[in-house]
């Protein structure tokens, strides 16, 4: 039998990328060992051939996500040490501004993160982008034989299968996860879960960059020309431990690993060859060790990178045509919408027509706009990934929890990378993200159908939340929504999408409302026409402004109490400071919220004004919220839970009465204080 022929050496190209990847990832082990290197750092080390095979094969309009372990994918892509390094020393010049570290890097078409298996859904976002531009672009993940216990990976690939996305995973299979060796974490083998979609696969255990290019050049290019999404298996060894030094494995699979190791063989090159590349790039790489190391550190801006997607504006919108509810506002929103900004998406389970979402909201959608309107399988993390991947790509996205008690399922996906990602990549990234949440109860639902789910998503940065009101344009609303950059939830009471929007500067003959500033944004107020001080204030955002409105109603005509209503579009950031300013100098400040007791809104709300009418008030501000239980699907039952009109009309009263009592108590202290003083000076003129 013949030998095979032998490998062709790798060219100079392919030598140096090798080396320097290998270098970089020397001396950070090196500086952590120093003390230099903070947190922790995950190595590639005998990976390197991997990036290197595929750098060739992509192209500038193709997006590729990484992982925890991407320094390798990073440098072959892009051949920027200097930045990777001041990266993770946290030196002036870093990509990220020294905010993502070792684990998060973006360039334009380069971005990694540290959750495993979360960028997937996002990778399928982008994907989806790229082949709407019809240039025969690619989406590629890199992801671990340890990520494969992830959902978010399952729900990603039903997604692309369904959706024949362009889109390469990339799976370096070394055996072992974390410290857990992969047969005691995955079932059956990854290419029968692959095939479980239908989704090509192809596994190679080949460690020659030119063999393995050679294995891949043809597979990625029937992905371009619409042969639907892959998954690349490849056997890789890894040298190193996880992260620094929690390596659990024995010296004699140790050494047999690094038997495999391309460096000993020298990557096929000849001796004399391999090792001049090798001093090169090794003394390169201690220069730029040194020279970054010299730097100051980083004052957090990132270094400027190129293909940052851009924001444009969306035109303004136009005037309603007359009354409408709640629900057909919110319609209008997204039609205007899709009409005037073709880069918009709408995502959700049933959103399609002839059904039109769960509370037909997105009636006549597909209808009108085609595939930019996807009805998709119950996989709300996913989605939310999804639409985050096509924000990230420079496009729009809306997706709809079908109820708003599921968007707990996309919480990673929200909280982790899409929020996180506007500043842990160095505030380049804008994530147009709007996720809509139908939320509250009183429709007989049960408990997962019927929670008020807000306070679980307050005070995390960069993630806007608002909550839409009857006196709230939802048009106006959803267009500020998508053009600030950060991703956004808008929570829907479910009880309002029957309910006609108020209009004009009347709710009834005796009540009066006006949105503070004019804007979209602005607070509603509400009240008797011409009060400066009301006797006391109720903010109350949502489904709860038309029972608040009632409860002031009564106030006015059967408790002579003069009561102001603020009803406020933005939940998250709090402008607290033109809340305090609204509440005129209420003695008395009473909060209601849907949510359960206890790290709510309302308590954000009230230690906002407790700072800030501390010298004003007249009693402490009370916050009214629903039961401490899961909401009944009984109507009398579920009744108990919510907070009433009745129950807003007696906490006033009780607070207005309490207010006047110690404004009274003040006020005759005051007057024995002053009588005293005038007594003690008549005693010193007599003397």
């Amino acid at each position: 039998m013949l030998n095979p022929p032998p490998a062709p050496e790798p060219d100079d190209a392919d030598l140096a990328a090798l080396l320097l990847i290998r270098h970089v990832e020397l001396a950070l082990l090196r500086l952590f060992g120093e003390g230099l290197v903070s947190g922790t750092t995950h190595t590639c080390l005998g990976q390197e051939y991997v990036p290197v095979a595929l750098a060739p094969l992509l192209g500038a309009t193709d997006m590729v996500f990484s992982n925890h372990r991407g320094h390798g994918h990073y440098l072959a892509l892009t051949g920027d040490a200097e930045g990777l390094l001041a990266e993770v020393l946290g030196r002036q010049g870093a990509v990220c501004g020294g905010a993502g570290g070792s684990q998060h890097l973006y360039t334009g078409g380069f971005l990694s993160t540290g959750v495993q298996g979360e960028s997937l859904p996002v990778a399928v976002g982008a994907a989806l982008r790229r082949a709407r531009d019809g240039a025969g672009a690619l989406a590629l993940a890199f992801v671990g034989d340890g990520t494969w216990g992830e959902g978010a990976v399952y729900e990603a690939l039903n997604l692309a299968a369904l959706w024949r996305a362009p889109l390469v995973v990339l799976v370096e299979h070394n055996g072992i996860a974390q410290s857990t060796p992969t047969e005691r974490q995955l079932a059956g083998s990854i290419g029968a879960r692959a095939a479980a979609f239908g989704i090509a696969h192809h596994r190679s255990s080949t460690s020659e960059v030119t063999e393995l290019r050679a294995e891949l050049a043809p597979l990625l290019e029937q992905v371009r020309s619409g042969g639907g999404p892959l998954v690349v298996e490849l056997d890789v060894p890894r040298l190193g431990p996880h992260s620094k030094g929690d390596d659990t494995r024995g010296a004699g699979e140790l050494a047999e690993l690094g038997a495999r190791d391309w460096y000993r063989a020298r990557a096929g090159a000849s001796e004399e060859r391999f090792a001049a590349w090798d001093a090169k790039q090794s003394a390169l790489v201690d220069a730029l060790v040194a020279e970054v190391l010299s730097r100051p550190p980083s004052d957090g801006r990132a270094r400027a990178a190129s293909a940052a997607p851009r924001l444009t504006p969306v035109p303004p919108p136009s005037a309603p045509a007359g009354p409408e509810r709640v629900a057909e506002n919110l319609n209008r929103a997204l039609h205007e919408l899709m009409a005037a900004d073709p880069s918009v998406h709408l995502l959700g389970e049933d959103v399609s027509d002839p059904y039109g979402g769960a509370f037909k909201v997105t009636r006549g959608l597909s209808t009108r706009f085609g595939e930019r309107v996807r009805s998709t399988p119950l996989s709300e993390g996913a989605i939310t990934g999804v639409g985050a991947g096509l924000a990230l790509a420079g496009e729009r996205a809306v997706v709809e929890m079908m109820f708003g008690d599921f968007v707990t399922l996309a919480f990673d996906q929200l909280v982790n990378f899409a929020a996180k990602s506007v500043s842990m990549y160095g505030r380049r990234v804008p994530v147009p993200l709007l996720v809509r949440c139908p939320v509250g109860g009183r429709r007989g639902y049960g408990a997962t159908h019927s929670q008020s789910p807000q306070k679980h998503l307050m005070g995390v940065p960069d993630l806007d939340l608002y909550e839409l009101s009857p006196f709230h344009d939802a048009v106006p609303l959803v267009r500020h929504a998508l053009s600030t950059g950060n991703p956004s939830v808008l929570f829907e009471d479910k009880v309002l999408y029957a309910e006609r929007r108020f209009t004009g500067d009347t709710v009834d003959e005796v009540l009066h409302w006006r949105l503070d500033g004019g804007s979209a944004l602005g607070t509603a107020v509400v009240g008797p026409a011409g009060v400066e001080r009301p006797d006391a204030v109720v903010i109350a955002p949502g489904g709860l402004a038309r029972r608040a409105v009632g409860a002031l109603r009564s106030l006015l005509l059967e408790d002579e109490l003069c009561v102001r209503l603020l009803v406020p579009a933005r939940l998250y950031p709090l402008d607290a400071d033109r809340l305090a300013e609204l509440c005129g100098r209420a003695p008395a400040v009473v909060v209601v919220e849907d949510g359960t007791p206890g790290a709510g809104w309302g308590t954000e709300v009230a230690q906002a004004l407790h700072t800030r009418l501390w010298s004003v008030l007249r009693a402490p501000v009370r916050v009214l919220t629903a039961a401490d239980r899961p909401v009944p699907a009984a109507p009398h039952l579920e009744d108990e839970v919510f907070v009433r009109n009745e129950d807003i009309r007696r906490a006033v009263r009780a607070l207005a009465e309490q207010a006047s009592t110690e404004r009274a108590s003040a006020e005759h202290a005051s007057t024995e204080r002053m009588s005293a003083e005038h007594a003690s000076t008549e005693r010193g003129e007599e003397r």
